[in-house]
This record gives structure tokens, C-alpha cells and sequence, in this order.
């Protein structure tokens, strides 16, 4: 997917699918401002979620990131704003 494409909101869907996924859960039953940790998501987990949005955004977030930002709603504001300094590199360095 184009990083253009990518908001907040659709960063946010999209981690709350892949959460709700792996913790079998209705995505409506997770908590955006829950800690990953409170549902068991591991070092694995976080690993495969790493990776996950690395495929899917196009971002790379690191396992200090991860442990910084360690809710739905923080890792989606991380994955946001490096989308969008992504973007402002693109633009800067087409002209």
C-alpha cells in the first residue's frame, strides 16, 4: 500500500485487525490505549508485529519502539508521524 494511503485512522484500523487477530479477540473488545502487554502480546508478538507493518506501511519500527509505544493508539501515532516524514522526504527530494 502507498504511504499516501496511509492516515492515522487507517493505521489505527488496521493494528486493531492485526491485534484483534492474534489475541482472538472482536476487534471492537480492543482497547486502543491498552497496553499490548495487559492482552499477552509477547516479545514474539511484538516481533511479528514489527515486521507486519514493515510490510504493510513500508515503516520500520524497532524493538525500542515497540517498548515505547506500547498501545494501538501510541504505535499508531509513531507509525503516522513516520509516514508522514516519509512523505515530506519524497516531496523534498523531488524538486
Amino acid at each position: 500500500m502507498a504511504h499516501a494511503q496511509h492516515s492515522l485512522e487507517t493505521v489505527r484500523t488496521w493494528l486493531i485487525t492485526w491485534f484483534a487477530g492474534q489475541v482472538r479477540l472482536p476487534a471492537e473488545d480492543i482497547d486502543p490505549g491498552r497496553p499490548f502487554s495487559d492482552y499477552g502480546l509477547n516479545s514474539v508478538g511484538s516481533a511479528s508485529l514489527a515486521s507486519d507493518i514493515e510490510d504493510h506501511c513500508g515503516v520500520v519500527v524497532t524493538a525500542d519502539e515497540m517498548w515505547d509505544h506500547p498501545s494501538v493508539d501510541a504505535l499508531g501515532l509513531l507509525i503516522a508521524r513516520k509516514l508522514a516524514d516519509m512523505s515530506a522526504d519524497a516531496l523534498g527530494g523531488a524538486s
